[in-house]
C-alpha cells in the first residue's frame, strides 16, 4: 500500500469517528493527519487536532493517543497507544498476531540453551537445567522434553507448559487493536 492511500484510509477513519461521536450528541474535536512515518511493516500515521495542526499551539494538542498503523501489504487499519508506540512493544504483537510471523520467545532461548548444554556437558545436564528453569515439570517430563527436543521437536504439551511459565502475555494496553481487516497476509 502506498503512503497516500494509507493517509486516505486514516482520514476516512478520523471522519468516521467524528461522525460517530457527533451522532451521540458529543462535540468532538476535529482531527487530521499530522505526520506519516515509514516502517518496514506499516505506515505509522500520526494525527492531531486540526487546531494544533494549523496553529502549533500546545494547548490545542490532543494527548495520550498513539498513531494508526496501516499495513503496507494488505491495507489493514490498526491502532496502538502511545506507550506501546514509544516502547516499541507493538511490533512483536503485530508480527505474531497480525502478520502470523514467528517471533522468538524465551522458550526458543531455553531450547537453544538446552541443546548447547547437552552438546557440551551431556544429556543429563540439560535435563537438570530444564528442571531448574521449569520446576513444575516432573523429572520424567523433563527427560521426555529434552529427549524429544534433541530428536528434533519438543512435545507440544510440555512446550505449552514452558510457554505458560516463561512467556509473559502481552499487556492489553500494549497490544495492537485491529480496526479494519486488510486482505490476506503472507506468513514467514
Amino acid at each position: 500500500m502506498e503512503r497516500e492511500a494509507a493517509v486516505r484510509l486514516v482520514e476516512e477513519e478520523l471522519d468516521r469517528e467524528h461522525r460517530k461521536w457527533s451522532a451521540l450528541g458529543m462535540d468532538p474535536v476535529r482531527t487530521t493527519v499530522l505526520h506519516v512515518a515509514e516502517h518496514e511493516l506499516v505506515w505509522k500515521v500520526y494525527w492531531q487536532s486540526e487546531e494544533y495542526a494549523r496553529t502549533r499551539n500546545p494547548s490545542a494538542m490532543l494527548i495520550g493517543h498513539g498513531p494508526y498503523l496501516v499495513d503496507r501489504v494488505d491495507g489493514g487499519l490498526h491502532a496502538i497507544g502511545v506507550v506501546s508506540e514509544k516502547s516499541g512493544a507493538w511490533e512483536a504483537d503485530y508480527r505474531a498476531r497480525i502478520r502470523g510471523m514467528r517471533v522468538r520467545t524465551a522458550v526458543d532461548d531455553l531450547h537453544d540453551e538446552l541443546c548447547d548444554l547437552a552438546a557440551a556437558r551431556g544429556h543429563l545436564h540439560a535435563v537438570r537445567a530444564l528442571r531448574q528453569k521449569l520446576a513444575v515439570l516432573s523429572p520424567a517430563q523433563a527427560l521426555d522434553y529434552v529427549n524429544a527436543l534433541l530428536d528434533g521437536e519438543a512435545p507440544p504439551r510440555l512446550v505449552a507448559i514452558a510457554v505458560g511459565q516463561l512467556v509473559r502475555p502481552i499487556d492489553p494496553v500494549l497490544a495492537v487493536q485491529t480496526l479494519r481487516q486488510g486482505g490476506l497476509h503472507r506468513t514467514a
